[in-house]
């Protein structure tokens, strides 16, 4: 019996079925898996997956609360402490999506500014273009 939520992958002609990563996920799973920001050891590809899925649901046209937007926006800055260049662009997008909702986001300003005055051409670059 196929599964509705499984596409068949008729392009490749191997005849094995293909599932998108985002299948299923819900906005309090993806807020729960947010709590890895506060993490003292960051496990980077945890934190990557997180964001992504975060940044899914947002163009996907879930409202986050004012509330719910905050607690995450001020979770994802505590990313910046993280030298993963892959994460960091993650944390440069996230901050700019999430900035329209959360409140109180002047508190960025001085992190972002650290990054503008960085030594690392790439911190910078991104820093000046949220």
């Amino acid at each position: 019996m196929v599964d509705d939520r499984k596409l068949k992958d008729e392009d490749a002609g191997w005849g094995y079925m293909v599932m998108s990563p985002f299948e299923g996920i819900e906005k309090g799973q993806v807020l729960q898996e947010c709590r890895c920001f506060n993490d003292r050891q960051l496990n980077t590809q945890k934190c990557e997956d997180a964001l992504t899925r975060l940044r899914y649901l947002v163009a996907q046209g879930e409202k986050l609360s004012s509330e719910e937007a905050t607690t995450v926006f001020f979770a994802v800055t505590k990313l910046f402490q993280s030298a993963d260049p892959s994460l960091r662009r993650l944390v440069y997008l996230a901050i700019k999506e999430l900035a329209s909702t959360a409140e109180e986001v002047i508190i960025v300003t001085n992190c972002l500014t650290t990054e503008i005055n960085s030594d690392i051409d790439m911190y910078r670059a991104n820093a000046t273009r949220v």
